[in-house]
């Protein structure tokens, strides 16, 4: 589960906007790990756009950077994205590098996130 926390926008005109955001949520990923993530980024427009990085601990409490993007969304507020281990300890140490692949479902302000890293342990 995830709170949304939108922090500030700006309208630039009638078509653009730039929005600053942060994130508490949780995760799953596709070989059975969860964690805890805290995310600052932004959005470009509604849902297009977005560049974030995200400081995560999983359950065995090895931690990891990321830095992801996320690119045109739909109006629909289900979108999927990508981000890049960045830095780890423990498991994660050994996926530095690695790009992992998410979908988001939002229900009001609350997300859904599980994951998918693309590895040789898949």
């Amino acid at each position: 589960m995830q709170k949304r926390t939108i922090n500030e926008s700006i309208s630039i005109d009638s078509n653009k906007s730039r929005t600053l955001i942060k994130n508490e949520s949780t995760f799953t990923d596709n070989i059975g790990n969860y964690a805890i993530t805290n995310c600052f980024g932004s959005i470009e427009n509604t849902l297009e756009n977005m560049y974030f990085a995200c400081d995560n601990k999983d359950q065995n409490r090895d931690t990891y950077i990321s830095m992801g993007k996320r690119k045109k969304g739909s109006t629909l507020d289900r979108t999927i994205g990508q981000t890049d281990i960045m830095d780890g300890t423990g498991f994660w140490k050994n996926l530095i590098g690695f790009t992992c692949t998410y979908a988001i479902e939002y229900v009001d302000d609350v997300l859904f996130v599980p994951g998918k890293c693309k590895s040789s342990i898949n």
